[in-house]
């Protein structure tokens, strides 16, 4: 029986056993005490071990037999969990995580040195691997299995038991046909004939190695089908979906086109077909991007171990918390966010986190904190990294800025400092500069000026802001906004000294008029008066087209654009409707305003710039 084409399944189901290992170790260091963290440990190490012993991969097994027989001894208390013992199954799942990557890559690898250390730690008690189920056949008995309800890839999962129950001898009769086991109306039930020497618990322990196993019968009668009422899934190769995305993309322009033809000729029938025709793109438009959404958690998990270790590295105690892990997202942005978390995350360990003795100096508890935090807000995510370090000394950063040689750059900037102080706007500007850092040294860490760079980078890329709140003594809490999706998006059009331009609605709060006996001036800037509050204005046909006479138009739509609690009112000519647009690809050309963000093409087949609000602010 051919399982190569489960290997991916294996690696899908190894990556997530070996993400719940880091996280079960995370625990159980915190806790030596604990019992459930070293039994969630062996089930999942057992786990790893069965399927590749089933496909044959004799290296990850062996590795996996290794830690287990450390593992059993740690839970039945005969080895003494100590922070060397720790760090050796941190290790050991990491090689793990290797070897299963190496293994679903056609390579099988061996870990020779490490297996002796874990042997060593479990007092030179290695056997051979899987050994124990080398039988010889005699004796026939019906086996039926149920898989668990919420199984994913059942047919999968379906030959992966059966190979297992090959090992243990001769299966036959097997039903329904293994032909049967990749139709979508599978529902995870089947049944053999078995013929082994091996005892009823053996065959059962052995079986349930292959992983989502519910039942184990024996007995005969037919498999019963479609009896466990069950939500249907099938993986889908995220290629796929995007190639879809850009057809629905395509769908969304060519509805707008249709949408105005329609409603430019008068047809009445045409008019009711457009209708119709914008609801079912819509509905498809909303069902794709459901697809595709998934949650922060599958990138938060990866971050307690690597801060874990970065306090070993740096001598410090840190408590790594996170929140809001079910929030979802694009999956195109997930996968991009990942790198801008980690730079902010590294940056809070080394410069934001004190060492216990300067924290107890300074009367505080000698673990610091950092958290990291997840919460929806209108139409984008917020991700928050906080910390309760030493915080941002502004006086140190702007004469830093000054020494380091980057005031050149950042002459405007330090020149509105020394006007109106380093605001949190300005000290965010200085930080993200190439090559600008804090550090004293360069360590294997941080301090080569790359950190915040890197994230504000990402972050303007992926259409999101980036903000920084700090109080000397008391911490720093970075916030990351990024919009659900990318592909597709709600915008309001505006027009601008004869050209038109496209807004995110997710970041228009409302529009109100321009009125100049609401002007007012803010630090010899001008500001409009709204409700009570003092907003400042951008002007888009200053921008777009510096000189214009703007004394024909008094009275002009406003749209007031906020990002985190920064508002700006952006003054424009008119306003020309909502759209749903498509974001294009953008390769901005050398000199190419700060202030756009993309461009995508209007219903009428036009192409028109869509406006990047951070950078208005």
């Amino acid at each position: 029986m051919d399982v190569s084409k489960y290997a991916a399944l294996f690696l899908d189901e190894s990556r997530e056993h070996l993400s719940g290992c880091n996280q079960l170790l995370l625990e159980w260091e915190r806790d030596p005490a604990a019992k459930e963290p070293v039994a969630g440990l062996f089930r999942s190490i057992h786990t790893i071990k069965g399927m590749a012993a089933t496909m044959g991969y004799a290296g990850v097994a062996q590795l996996a037999h290794r830690m287990e027989n450390l593992l059993d001894l740690l839970r039945q208390a005969k080895v003494h969990a100590g922070p060397a013992t720790f760090q050796l199954l941190f290790r050991a799942v990491d090689a793990l995580g290797g070897a299963v990557e190496d293994a679903a890559g056609g390579k099988d690898t061996s870990a020779e040195e490490l297996e002796a250390e874990l042997d060593a730690a479990a007092g030179g008690g290695g056997i051979e691997v899987l050994a124990a189920l080398a039988v010889t056949p005699s004796g026939t008995r019906p086996v039926r299995v149920t898989l668990r309800p919420d199984a994913v890839m059942r047919g999968a999962r379906a030959t992966l038991v059966v190979r297992r129950a090959e090992a243990l001898g001769r299966v036959s009769a097997l039903r329904p046909p293994q032909a049967h086991f990749d139709r979508d109306d599978f529902d995870g039930r089947f049944g053999f004939q078995l013929l082994s020497r091996a005892t009823e618990a053996e065959i059962v322990a052995a079986l349930r190695t292959a992983g989502e196993v519910d039942q184990i019968r024996f007995e005969e009668g037919p498999a019963e089908a479609g009896a466990i009422p069950r939500g249907r899934q099938i993986r889908v190769d995220l290629r796929r979906l995007d190639a879809l995305m850009k057809q629905v993309g395509e769908l969304v322009v060519a509805k707008n086109r249709l949408n105005q033809f329609a409603g430019g000729g008068g047809d009445e029938t045409l008019i009711e077909l457009g209708d119709r025709i914008s609801r079912l793109v819509s509905g498809m438009q909303a069902e794709v991007i459901a697809a595709r959404m998934t949650p922060v958690g599958e990138v938060f998990e990866r971050f307690p171990r690597l801060v874990r270790d970065l306090a070993r590295d740096l001598g410090k105690r840190i408590r790594f918390e996170m929140e809001g892990e079910e929030i979802e997202l694009d999956r195109s942005i997930l996968d991009e966010i990942g790198d801008p978390l980690l730079h902010l995350i590294r940056n809070a360990a080394d410069h934001g986190i004190e060492l216990p003795d300067d924290r107890v100096a300074a009367g505080k508890a000698p673990e610091g904190r950092i958290l990291l935090s997840a919460s929806r807000e209108r139409n984008s995510v917020a991700l928050r990294i906080t910390d309760d370090g030493r915080g941002v000394d502004r006086t140190a950063i702007l004469a830093k800025a000054r020494q380091e040689g980057v005031a050149e750059a950042s002459a405007a900037d330090i020149a509105r400092a020394d006007r109106e102080g380093l605001t949190d706007d300005l000290l965010l500007r200085l930080l993200a500069r190439p090559g600008f850092s804090t550090a004293q040294a360069v360590s294997g860490v941080s301090g080569r000026g790359v950190g915040v760079d890197v994230a504000m980078t990402r972050v303007r890329a992926l259409g999101g802001t980036l903000e920084v709140k700090t109080e000397v003594g008391r911490g720093t809490t970075f916030v990351i906004r990024v919009p659900l999706t990318l592909a597709i998006v709600r915008a309001l059009l505006a027009d601008a000294a004869g050209e038109r331009y496209a807004v995110p609605l997710a970041y228009v709060a409302e529009t109100v008029e321009f009125d100049a006996r609401s002007v007012t001036a803010v630090r010899n800037r001008e500001a409009l008066v709204v409700r009570d509050r003092v907003i400042p204005t951008v002007h888009l046909t200053d921008l777009v087209l510096p000189g214009s006479d703007r004394s024909a138009l008094p009275r002009r739509p406003t749209l007031i654009l906020e990002v985190g609690e920064r508002r700006t009112a952006l003054v424009v000519d008119r306003l020309l409707g909502q759209q749903d647009i498509v974001v294009e690809p953008f390769d901005a050309p050398r000199g190419m305003p700060s202030f756009v963000g993309g461009a995508t093409i209007l219903a009428d087949g036009a192409p028109a710039l869509i406006l990047d609000a951070a950078a208005l602010l």
